[in-house]
């Protein structure tokens, strides 16, 4: 009897068991299911990040996401993005880092080591959102500072074409930009309209319409001016209706610029030239602020010779082959323009993309000419030019957002690191601004404009190009629905 008791508890025993273990294995495998469902919210993904709830975010045991019903915006929580390989604000890469947000700023960037897991960021951060990005990198938002988002060309403001514009810009990942002129109201109006979040779209700065005098013709929105009290009266004007720039153009003469540069200054405005009756040596050495295109065609920049050969067989500001043909780059002209830019801390932005643009159609001129644009470019960098990242959009066609990073890429092919290109696209363009006290570089307490991508740019800054997710100002942004048009 007692051994049938026995044998009779032995498989009772043994089948407690079993069933504990497939209990504890089924368990397990609850866990580890939405455990894995937690972490593949990786960067492969992102694109429907804005459309999936949080629910689907179950809560783990060191990491319980506040959630409801219709929660989907994560730039509410606490967004760690973990484990990634970072440029810092030196344009250092440093790997193995966590960058953590809150609202839109960083809040943390964390040095991985041995003791900082997931469940080291699960546990001291709290309802918080984790990406695994190991394997990926950050760079900050890139900036595009020559981009005509409103139209310059007289009449051709066009509403649909200014917002699907601005949503391709931060498509590709461009955060901010700097609209160097079109109808007054119409970009102060659009600069306001992205700032209350009626538009969707980078942050914009903007200049109104041009100052340019009858000396030469046009077919952009202008403001005719030809005397000093004419100059002032548009400025105050500019000024009252909320532009953050003034923009010279070619057919002011040396008087006027200055007049124009001490009138905006007294404003707390900053002057944007295009010039040709000025050259850029004089305009810098008035404190003009920023020179656009990296072919300054003037008369005064060539040898006196080659200046008369221009004024007689050339057609005036825009020949540009003409005057490159002419034009002596280690010459005494070009190496005193150098100088003043650097000591007077002018920016330049030499929307290489446009000279491209000009060389493919006519590459009889193009194919001789277009080394003499680059060897311009990488002149002024190498003596300390700061330089900018523009595209001159919608101008030859150029598509907003990916014409900026082919704008990188012509800036390589200039001869620049790979590195110094994202400064330029980045730093620079915050600091050209005047704020870069919160936005610019990837540091702690600065606005969450981040672009994640799959392969290193500095290996090669056509990776740039690798997006895998955009953080604009804290949000993530859904590039799905657009970049399948």
């Amino acid at each position: 009897m007692l051994k049938f008791v026995t044998s009779f508890d032995k498989k009772i025993l043994t089948n407690l068991i079993t069933i504990i273990l497939i209990f504890s294995l089924g368990y397990s495998i609850f866990n580890v299911f939405y455990f894995v469902k937690a972490e593949t919210i990786s960067s492969s993904n992102t694109d429907n990040l804005q459309r999936t709830s949080l629910l689907e975010l179950s809560s783990l045991q060191s990491n319980k996401i506040k959630s409801t019903q219709n929660d989907t915006n994560y730039s509410h929580n606490l967004l760690i993005l973990y484990n990634a390989n970072f440029l810092d604000s030196n344009y250092e890469l440093r790997s193995n880092s966590t960058i953590i947000t809150s609202g839109n700023k960083i809040i943390e960037v964390i040095n991985n080591d041995n003791t900082q897991d997931k469940h080291y960021f699960y546990k001291n951060y709290p309802n918080s959102v984790l990406i695994d990005l190991s394997g990926k990198y950050i760079i900050p938002g890139l900036f595009d500072m020559h981009a005509h988002v409103a139209g310059v060309i007289k009449n051709s403001f066009n509403q649909t074409y200014s917002n699907q514009a601005l949503q391709r810009l931060l498509d590709f990942g461009i955060t901010t930009i700097r609209n160097p002129g079109g109808p007054t109201e119409i970009s102060v109006d659009l600069k306001n309209n992205v700032s209350s979040e009626k538009v969707i779209g980078p942050q914009i700065f903007t200049a109104g319409r041009l100052l340019n005098s009858h000396n030469i013709s046009i077919p952009f929105v202008e403001k005719k001016v030809n005397s000093v009290s004419e100059v002032d009266e548009e400025i105050n004007n500019q000024a009252k209706a909320g532009v953050d720039f003034i923009k010279l153009y070619v057919g002011l003469t040396p008087d006027l610029v200055k007049e124009a540069i001490d009138k905006a200054h007294s404003l707390g405005l900053k002057v944007i030239g295009h010039l040709y009756l000025t050259s850029w040596t004089e305009a810098a050495n008035d404190k003009i602020d920023f020179l656009t295109h990296g072919v300054p065609v003037s008369p005064y920049l060539l040898s006196s010779q080659n200046r008369e050969t221009f004024v007689k067989f050339g057609d005036g500001p825009f020949d540009h082959f003409l005057w490159l043909e002419l034009v002596e780059v280690n010459g005494k002209e070009i190496n005193q323009m150098i100088d003043s830019l650097v000591r007077n801390n002018v920016y330049v932005d030499p929307t290489l993309s446009v000279y491209e643009s000009m060389a493919k159609d006519d590459p009889a001129n193009g194919q001789l000419l277009w080394p003499k644009v680059l060897q311009l470019t990488k002149k002024m960098y190498d003596n300390g030019v700061k330089l900018l990242t523009g595209t001159d959009i919608p101008n030859f066609d150029l598509a907003p957002g990916k014409s900026l990073h082919h704008e990188l890429e012509l800036l390589a092919k200039a001869g620049i690191p790979a590195s110094n290109i994202i400064q330029i696209a980045t730093k620079n363009g915050a600091e050209a601004l005047g704020i870069s006290n919160y936005t610019g570089t990837i540091e702690k307490e600065k606005e969450a404009d981040l672009i994640v991508l799959s392969s290193n740019p500095i290996e090669n800054i056509s990776n740039t190009k690798n997006i895998e997710m955009i953080i604009n100002n804290g949000k993530i942004v859904n590039r799905s629905s657009a970049l399948s048009k």
